[in-house]
C-alpha cells in the first residue's frame, strides 16, 4: 500500500471534530429555544381556552338559574319575612331554634363577601304545576291543626308518599310546612308529622299558628340554590335535593364544586327606584322609580315587599383564572401575565364590587372576566 492512499484514510482531524459539534450545540441551542416558546405559546393559549370554557359554563349555570328566580313565589307581600321558618328530621332552623341553615324567602339573595371576598348569590323558585298564586285561610289555624282554606286546589300530594311543599305567610311571618292530605270537599289542607313528611314537626313543634287571611302559597317541589366561591372553584349548595319526583326532598347543607379554577364572584341588584348612584346611565339622565327602568345597582338586599318590588335585574360577574403558570423572564423578575386588577361594570363606583386576584399584583397567572344582566322575569310580570 503506498503512503499516498494511507495518508487520505486518516478521517477528522481534532478542529473539525469540535467545530462540529459547536455548530451541533448552536442548533440544538435554537430547537430548544423553539420548542420551549412553542410550549409556552401551547400552553398559554390551551390554558386561556381552558379559562373561557370555565367562565362561560360558570356563568351560564347560574344565570339559568336567576332566570327562574322567584317562580312560583306569587305573593309579593310574603316577600317582607326575611329568613323562613321551618323544620326538619328533628331539627329546626334559625330563627327560631338551631341546626338548619336559615332560607330568605326571597327571589335571588345576594350576600356580600366585602372588600376582597367573592359574594354568594342565593336562588329561590318553585315548579308548582296546577297553582301559582297563593289561597287565603278562611279560619284561624292553631299550631299544628289543618288548614282551612278558601280553595285548596293545586295543592297536591301521593298516600304514604310525598307531598307539596308549601309556605304559611302573614305579618312578616313565614312557616315551610309539607302537604299529607287534600280535604277538597271540606277545603282543608292537613300537614301531619311522619316518616313520609320529615317537613313537618310533632303538633307543629315550636312553630307558630296564623289568623284568618293568612296566605298560603305552593312551591311545590322548591329551588334553593346557593352559588359561593371556595378553593378556586365554583360551588353549589342545593338546599332541596331528590332522587325522584315521587321521593320526598330532602335537606341538603353540603356544597359541591362544579366549576374549576374559579376565583371570584360578585353580584349586584338592578333595581327601579329612582336614585341615581352613578352606576346606570338612562337616556335623557331620567331616574324615576316606578318606570320599569332600572336605576341603579347596589348590593343591598331589600327587606320589604315594597323594596323587593323594586328589584328587576341582577347583574353577575365571574373571574376565572388560567390553567398555566407562566414564569417571569428572566428568573427573579416580576411576574407580567395580569399586572393590573381585572374590572367589570360593577367595579366603579362601588369599590366593594372590585374583583381581587389571589395572591396579589402582578400575578403570574392570566384572568378572565364574565358578566352578564338577568332580568328577573318572574319579577316584572308581577
Amino acid at each position: 500500500m503506498s503512503l499516498q492512499r494511507i495518508s487520505h484514510s486518516r478521517g477528522f482531524t481534532l478542529i473539525e471534530v469540535l467545530i462540529g459539534m459547536a455548530i451541533g450545540l448552536i442548533g440544538i441551542g435554537i430547537i430548544t429555544q423553539v420548542y420551549l416558546v412553542n410550549e409556552n405559546y401551547k400552553r398559554s393559549t390551551t390554558g386561556a381556552g381552558a379559562a373561557q370554557v370555565n367562565g362561560a359554563i360558570a356563568l351560564y349555570t347560574m344565570e339559568r338559574d336567576v332566570r327562574m328566580a322567584g317562580y312560583g313565589v306569587s305573593g309579593v307581600a310574603a316577600l317582607e319575612c326575611g329568613q323562613i321558618q321551618y323544620y326538619y328530621n328533628g331539627a329546626y332552623s334559625s330563627p327560631p331554634g338551631a341546626g338548619l341553615m336559615p332560607i330568605v324567602l326571597a327571589p335571588v339573595v345576594i350576600t356580600d363577601g366585602g372588600a376582597g371576598a367573592p359574594d354568594t348569590v342565593t336562588v329561590m323558585y318553585g315548579d308548582p304545576a296546577d297553582r301559582t298564586i297563593p289561597t287565603t285561610l278562611s279560619k284561624a289555624m292553631a299550631v299544628g291543626a289543618d288548614i282551612d282554606v278558601d280553595n285548596p286546589t293545586g295543592f297536591s300530594f301521593v298516600p304514604g308518599g310525598t307531598g307539596d311543599l308549601a309556605i304559611l305567610s302573614q305579618g312578616g311571618v313565614c312557616t315551610l310546612i309539607q302537604v299529607t292530605n287534600v280535604e277538597s270537599s271540606a277545603l282543608r289542607i292537613q300537614h301531619n308529622s311522619g316518616p313520609t313528611a320529615p317537613w313537618n314537626p310533632v303538633a307543629g313543634g315550636i312553630f307558630t299558628g296564623y289568623a284568618t287571611g293568612a296566605a298560603l302559597i305552593n312551591l311545590g317541589r322548591p329551588t334553593v340554590n346557593a352559588y359561593s366561591i371556595s378553593a378556586n372553584s365554583l360551588r353549589l349548595l342545593s338546599v332541596f335535593t331528590s332522587t325522584s319526583t315521587t321521593v320526598v326532598p330532602s335537606h341538603n347543607a353540603t356544597p359541591v364544586a362544579i366549576v374549576n379554577d374559579m376565583v371570584d364572584l360578585q353580584a349586584q341588584y338592578g333595581k327601579d327606584n329612582g336614585i341615581d348612584n352613578g352606576t346606570v346611565m338612562n337616556a335623557g339622565g331620567v331616574y324615576a322609580a316606578g318606570d320599569g327602568i332600572v336605576d341603579s345597582y347596589d348590593n343591598d338586599t331589600p327587606t320589604t315587599a315594597a323594596g323587593w318590588h323594586q328589584v328587576l335585574s341582577v347583574r353577575l360577574g365571574v373571574l376565572a383564572r388560567s390553567q398555566n403558570y407562566e414564569k417571569p423572564e428572566p428568573a427573579g423578575a416580576a411576574c407580567t401575565a395580569t399586572p393590573t386588577t381585572p374590572t367589570w361594570a360593577g367595579s366603579k363606583p362601588l369599590s366593594t364590587a372590585n374583583f381581587t386576584v389571589p395572591g396579589g399584583l402582578p400575578s403570574c397567572y392570566r384572568y378572565l372576566v364574565f358578566e352578564t344582566v338577568v332580568p328577573l322575569r318572574n319579577m316584572l310580570w308581577r
